[in-house]
């Protein structure tokens, strides 16, 4: 059953106050807190994922500049979906925190006939944290390509036969489906739990392409044991500049990449609590130490506040929907 958020109690007050409530008062806040008691965050990914260790960078900063422990909580598990209900389900005191993507706010709705949650009615959305594109990459060994008009003339050469990609994602599943509907190519998908096991058929010729995130790419890359023909979204990676993008390949509106991002598990947090928090995990993404942390990572770092986090959402909700439905990929 969808879960729709209830006002919660003081939340008047709070936002004439400028704060949260005041539901703990053990300890006073830092200086210029809204912070009142510790935070829960909930993160929708196993422990050492690059959302995980996303959250916990942010999490010691939040805690850092509130002054009151911020504590985070794994829910991995049906696409994010658990970590999602879980959020939704929590005390309406707007000091539970989920860190999500694109799965659970966007991508889901279409996968699934019914959502334990709502992705817009139950969440207030307080700021984009990054985007993890991906890389379009073939074994040297079995595809001779250096670049995607080699590889689609030998995919072409085929006579027609049905080619493989790998997926271990819902993100790049839908890059690798929508690479398979612009470029009309009859492909099938390959789904793989971890994107080490991916790599390791990949180089042993078990499937003929693989949108790879960058962290796992990398390496390979470099060693000259994987090809990188082009990225999936519209800027070139400045890990890989010499890599155009699909765009530039002949595929100008292609632009697809996951993104993590952060929403309070209250629908009616007040404006200037969303806005706080956003200027906190702004300051951190900034700061050397926050871009650093990002590109280790293979991701990109993305600011935003609620309202251009909310436009994203909606946008990608309609254009992954689109690409799921056409690809099949509903759960039955």
């Amino acid at each position: 059953m969808t879960i729709r958020r209830r006002h919660c109690l003081g939340l008047a007050a709070a936002a004439v106050a400028g704060g949260w409530p005041a539901l703990g008062r053990a300890q006073a806040p830092a200086p210029g807190s809204i912070l009142e008691k510790s935070v829960r965050v909930i993160v929708a990914y196993g422990a050492g994922s690059a959302t995980d260790t996303l959250a916990r960078f942010l999490a010691d900063r939040i805690s850092k500049r509130g002054g009151r422990p911020v504590v985070v909580e794994n829910k991995p598990g049906a696409d994010g979906n658990i970590a999602a209900e879980a959020a939704a389900r929590a005390p309406n005191d707007m000091y539970t925190l989920l860190v999500s993507g694109s799965s659970t706010h966007a991508a889901n709705a279409s996968i699934y006939k019914k959502l334990p949650f709502d992705p817009e009615a139950d969440f207030t959305p307080i700021s984009n944290l990054a985007s993890a594109p991906f890389i379009l990459l073939v074994n040297p060994q079995r595809i001779q390509a250096r670049s995607i008009k080699e590889f689609l003339d030998w995919a072409r050469a085929g006579g027609g036969r049905d080619l493989s990609f790998a997926s271990t994602s819902v993100g790049n599943r839908v890059a690798g489906e929508r690479f398979r509907q612009v470029a009309n190519l009859k492909a099938v998908n390959v789904q793989y739990r971890a994107s080490s096991q991916a790599m390791t058929d990949l180089l042993g010729g078990q499937f003929d392409f693989y949108f790879c995130d960058v962290a796992t790419a990398l390496p390979q890359v470099k060693a000259g044991k994987a090809v990188a023909l082009a990225v999936s979204v519209r800027d070139r990676l400045p890990a890989l500049p010499e890599v155009p993008t699909l765009a530039e390949s002949g595929f100008p509106d292609f632009d697809v990449a996951s993104w993590i991002a952060m929403w309070s598990a209250v629908a009616s947090t007040p404006p200037n609590v969303s806005a706080t928090l956003a200027q906190w995990v702004s300051e951190a993404l900034d700061s050397p130490e926050g871009r650093e942390f990002v590109s280790g990572k293979g991701l990109l770092p993305v600011k935003s506040g609620a309202a251009t986090l909310a436009a994203l959402q909606r946008r990608d909700t309609t254009v992954w929907g689109k690409i799921i439905r056409e690809a099949g990929m509903q759960q039955p």
